[in-house]
């Protein structure tokens, strides 16, 4: 969140604090999309995108071929490690080759962290 407007909204966030008009960062997969008006919760800091931004939002994200890179993968084996493929549109959006290097690693125990280096 960068800017903020002062306006409280006359209805609650779900967990009972207040809402205000601001604007928010929004990024997808990394890329930014810039600044957008939404609502912030001035309890738990939730943001909220209204109907309207959030159509503008997907249609950049479609416009710049983003939607849909995520993907369920499968674990295998090979030797006495577990191996997963990246699939090729999710390879060519972060520019991984055969060659590229990384870093893994557990982020939570529910999610692996992978970093080119």
């Amino acid at each position: 969140m960068v800017n903020t407007m002062e306006t409280l909204l006359d209805y609650p966030c779900s967990c009972g604090g207040k809402l205000k008009r601001s604007f928010c960062t929004v990024e997808f997969f990394g890329i930014s999309f810039g600044e957008r008006p939404c609502e912030v919760c001035t309890t738990c800091d939730s943001e909220f995108l209204d109907d309207a931004v959030l159509h503008d939002i997907e249609a950049e994200v479609k416009k710049k071929r983003i939607f849909g890179l995520q993907e369920e993968i499968q674990a295998t084996k090979s030797g006495n490690s577990l191996v997963f493929r990246v699939p090729p549109k999710i390879a060519k959006f972060a520019g991984i080759t055969t060659k590229t290097r990384a870093r893994m690693y557990p982020a939570d125990k529910s999610r692996i962290e992978i970093e080119l280096v």
